[in-house]
């Protein structure tokens, strides 16, 4: 068993819209290829790389988790074509039926379902994907939404139902299309039954019994103007910015403790 994150999650946003810079995991199990995500239309290069550096091709990929169904998170889909694509059906139903739709969600690129469907492998609630591999719901930011628990290690891979460290210490839930309740007890059983979490838009931290969480690692991503230096200043631009996903100092955990939000940006 091996897990690493190829792309970490980065916790920035912009004026211009979401960036949409999600985790994406590579797991080894039970002789299988497994990822979890596959990042947006930003990352195919730099995802391709990365696998490449462990030793994989695209082609080698045996199976894709779809935490949920979101552009940043199943965008590059079409990269694995041997890849069998596992999303819940609580979530399928939100896109064919139009639920997303209902919701105001504009995240959902619904066209690209038909071209999934007949690689999509559809479960329900808590099911054992691979064995010491189980699929935990984590409701709330979508009603599919869900994560990926290894159960040996306590390492849940939880997409946008944790989206960033700052929110979940905060016990301030992350943007809903679907149920704020669920959304806030989906943090309860991501305190519950994780040791690591690895956030959908973050870097990976621990959670303690004593109620405390720990950042494990740094990631960093830069942003570069390439325009004209001198309009800089008139656009409101701000060169080579480096946004850190890093926290100095531990902070609560909901359920383990009083809640104290690390310093992060979003």
């Amino acid at each position: 068993m091996d897990w690493k994150i190829l792309l970490p999650g980065i916790p920035v946003g912009s004026s211009r819209g979401a960036l949409g810079w999600c985790s994406v995991s590579l797991l080894r199990l039970a002789g299988k290829l497994l990822l979890v995500d596959t990042g947006s239309y930003g990352d195919r290069g730099q995802l391709v790389s990365r696998l490449r550096e462990e030793g994989v091709n695209p082609a080698d990929i045996d199976m894709v988790f779809l935490s949920h169904f979101h552009y940043d998170h199943m965008l590059n889909f079409d990269l694995f074509p041997k890849a069998d694509l596992y999303l819940s059906e609580r979530e399928r139903h939100y896109v064919v039926n139009g639920g997303f739709q209902a919701a105001g969600d504009p995240y959902v690129p619904a066209v690209l379902y038909p071209l999934l469907e007949p690689r999509i492998r559809l479960f329900s609630g808590e099911h054992s994907l691979l064995p010491g591999l189980r699929t935990i719901p984590l409701p709330g930011h979508t009603p599919g939404m869900t994560g990926l628990l290894l159960e040996e290690v306590g390492v849940l891979f939880a997409g946008d139902g944790i989206k960033n460290g700052r929110e979940f210490a905060a016990g301030v839930a992350p943007p809903v299309f679907g149920d704020p309740n669920e959304a806030l007890a989906s943090y309860q059983q991501a305190a519950a039954r994780a040791r690591i979490v690895v956030p959908g838009h973050d870097s990976p931290f621990r959670l303690s019994e004593a109620g405390e969480m720990e950042y494990l690692g740094n990631a960093q991503a830069e942003i570069v103007w390439g325009g004209e230096p001198e309009r800089l200043g008139k656009m409101g631009w701000r060169g080579g910015i480096t946004a850190a996903a890093q926290a100095e100092t531990p902070a609560a955990v909901p359920g383990r403790g009083e809640s104290r939000p690390p310093d992060r940006g979003d």
